[in-house]
């Protein structure tokens, strides 16, 4: 069987519960619903319609990418993503999570289908149910303000069960550890 695999940063507690209150208060206000569905995040890689045969092999794969020192990640303020209409809170860019990205790519390999080379930081809170909508939600949300931010000590590996997001594990830093390179 084939399932959906996602790599990501996920939020502390606290700061993943002010995230969600915006992305529900939106949701309300403006009656867009499917970005309630996945957990609060900033995605490093999604993994289309992987086969569930690899997914030992991919975790056990992930413990290479561990080999970073933690850092802060700052949030601030909405953007959007106009040419598939997004709109999202911006993490900004930053060298950390930029080879955190590259490290995760590369050790995944072929299975990442992914033919970005700059990762794209963010955390959406509208997308895909915004039709008509995306202008009026972008140009609310481009006037509002939003500043937080939160130390990244590891990253998720998520598996989606055709319903939901579950996570299947964390991967906490160890600065230090020899770079490991294991391909799919």
């Amino acid at each position: 069987m084939k399932h959906n695999y996602l790599i990501a940063i996920l939020p502390p507690p606290e700061l993943n519960l002010l995230i969600d209150e915006v992305r529900k208060t939106c949701s309300e206000n403006f009656k867009v619903y499917k970005a309630l569905r996945p957990p609060v995040h900033i995605t490093l890689l999604f993994l289309p319609n992987m086969d569930d045969a690899s997914e030992t092999q991919l975790i056990n794969s992930l413990e290479a990418a561990r080999n970073f020192k933690p850092f802060t990640q700052k949030l601030e303020n909405y953007d959007a993503f106009t040419d598939n209409e997004v709109v999202f809170i911006k993490a900004l860019l930053n060298k950390e999570i930029t080879n955190l990205y590259r490290n995760i790519k590369k050790i995944v390999g072929a299975a990442s289908k992914d033919l970005r080379s700059q990762i794209s930081p963010h955390i959406t809170i509208a997308y895909r149910d915004l039709k008509g909508k995306f202008q009026v939600i972008h140009e609310y949300y481009k006037n509002e303000r939003f500043e937080a931010s939160f130390q990244v000590d590891h990253f998720t590996l998520l598996k989606h069960d055709h319903i939901q997001w579950n996570i299947l594990k964390h991967y906490n830093s160890r600065p230090g550890d020899e770079q490991m390179q294991l391909d799919l």
